[in-house]
Parts: C-alpha cells; sequence; structure tokens
C-alpha cells in the first residue's frame, strides 16, 4: 500500500529518492503490477510504501534530431497512436492494449521501466534499435536496459533511423487477456532483429538465429524448429511450454516472411 508521494523539483533530486528505496511513479497503471512470482509480495500485498511522483518532470514532446525521432518518456501510449511522427508498428504495439483508459494513462517510459515480460512495447522497440536517455547513465539501447534490468530514470527514447520492415505478432485469447508470446522481428538486406516476449523473466532478443535468418539458412520450418529450441518458456495459464515454443517459432517465421514480402 502506497503510504508516502515525494514530489521532486529536478531528475537529481528524484534520483537521489530513488536510492533511498522509493519507487517512480507517473501513468500509474504498472508500479502495482505483482504477479505471485514478483519478489516484492509479501502476504499478497506489495511492499511499495513510498513513490515519486516524476510525471510533472517528464515530457511528452514528439520532435525530430536528424534523421532520428526523439519520444518523451512521459508520452502516453495514446499520445504515442496519435502521433504523426511515430512508425506504424510501434503504434500497432501500443494499441494492443486495448484500453483507452489506460492508454490514456500509462507512459511510454513506465512501460519500458516496467520491464513485464509480455510488453508489446519492448520487443517492437528493441526490433526497431530504439536507445533511451536516462538521468542516471546516459544513454543505453533498450535491448540493454532490458537484458541488464535496469532501474534508470527513463527521461525519453530515441528511434535511430533504421532500415528494412518491422512486423510484430502477439498470440493472445481475448483483447482483456494477457499474451501467450509477443514477437517484434525486422528485416532488410543488411540485417535481422528478432525480439520476444513470455518466454523468460523478460523480453529477450534470439541474436544467436538472426545471422541464419540474414543468410538464407534458417526459414520456414527450419527457423520454426531453431526458436523452439532456443527459447525456454514455462507452463502456466496461458499455455504449456509446447504450445508456447510452437507459436513462438510459427509466429517468427510468419514474421521474418512478411517482412521480406512487404
Amino acid at each position: 500500500m502506497i503510504k508516502g508521494v515525494f514530489r521532486p523539483a529536478s531528475f537529481g533530486e528524484a534520483v537521489k529518492l530513488k536510492s533511498e528505496g522509493m519507487y517512480y511513479l507517473s501513468g500509474g497503471t504498472q508500479i502495482n503490477w505483482t504477479p505471485a512470482q514478483d519478489e516484492r509480495v509479501l502476504e499478497g500485498k506489495p511492499a511499495i510504501e513510498k513513490v515519486i511522483l516524476i510525471s510533472d518532470l517528464l515530457s511528452s514532446e514528439i520532435k525530430k534530431e536528424g534523421a532520428a525521432i526523439s519520444l518523451g518518456a512521459g508520452l502516453t501510449l495514446q499520445e504515442l497512436i496519435d502521433a504523426s511522427l511515430v512508425p506504424d508498428v510501434l503504434k500497432k504495439a501500443a494499441g494492443y492494449i486495448a484500453s483507452r483508459n489506460i492508454r490514456n494513462m500509462a507512459t511510454l517510459g513506465g512501460n519500458i521501466a516496467a520491464n513485464r515480460p509480455d510488453s508489446y512495447i519492448i520487443p517492437t522497440l528493441i526490433a526497431l534499435k530504439a536507445d533511451v536517455e536516462t538521468e542516471d547513465e546516459g544513454i543505453i539501447c533498450v535491448e540493454t536496459y532490458i537484458r541488464e534490468e535496469k532501474d534508470c530514470l527513463i527521461k525519453r527514447v530515441i528511434l535511430p533511423e533504421v532500415q528494412g520492415v518491422c512486423v510484430i505478432d502477439v498470440s493472445v485469447k481475448s483483447s482483456a487477456a494477457y499474451p501467450s508470446i509477443t514477437t517484434a522481428v525486422r528485416v532488410s538486406s543488411r540485417e535481422v532483429v528478432v525480439a520476444i516476449g513470455c518466454v523468460s523473466n523478460h523480453v529477450i532478443r534470439l541474436k544467436n538465429l538472426e545471422a541464419g535468418i540474414l543468410n538464407g539458412s534458417l526459414a520456414g520450418d527450419n527457423l520454426e524448429a531453431a526458436v523452439a529450441k532456443e527459447i525456454n518458456p514455462k507452463s502456466d495459464l496461458k499455455g504449456s511450454v509446447e504450445y508456447k515454443k510452437y507459436m513462438a517459432g510459427t509466429m517468427v517465421a510468419h514474421s521474418v516472411e512478411r517482412g521480406y514480402v512487404l
């Protein structure tokens, strides 16, 4: 239960408060999301008692910076969808969150910082080779932020100019359900990036397979089998291990095919 709310006057003050064991709060849609395996859960209640309200510090500005696009971390997912400069695939990822009320509250920075394994946004950002600018450590690529489970204060997201086609796909039983698998694949003549969610404790990138996809040695059934072998999902209410391996393999293979066709 949240018992104390602190409103810092600067990013520096916010980071100092964070070092005292508090948690950042902006849109508020993620902070109390605590699955059963979350170590913060104690007797069914999250241990978060003090939060740092950072919504006044975060920008929601969207602007071009040369060939790149800068997105303020305070940008809501609905604002992301409505913005003309945002790539369509990222808009589509945000749109998978069916509730407009949540999209009007949830922020881009908060979605990344929550580091949920079933995020729609994170795989897409990894595929797009996005960076985050943080107050604590400067600019970090999203893939590193997620893989190393950073908790730095995100100030903005930077989308570089990338080549090729990016495709997002999800396996979900209904718009109100959590996904069983999320994938984002970007293919070009020079590079392939494959990111997948719901198969680990955070979204992962399948780097070991990307060169094979690029040179054509992994395709179709061979690619499906390679993806299934590469991941180690757990059985839960959203699907068995076998189901998740099968869906992940077929989704990645289908996305690669679509990317090269488009």
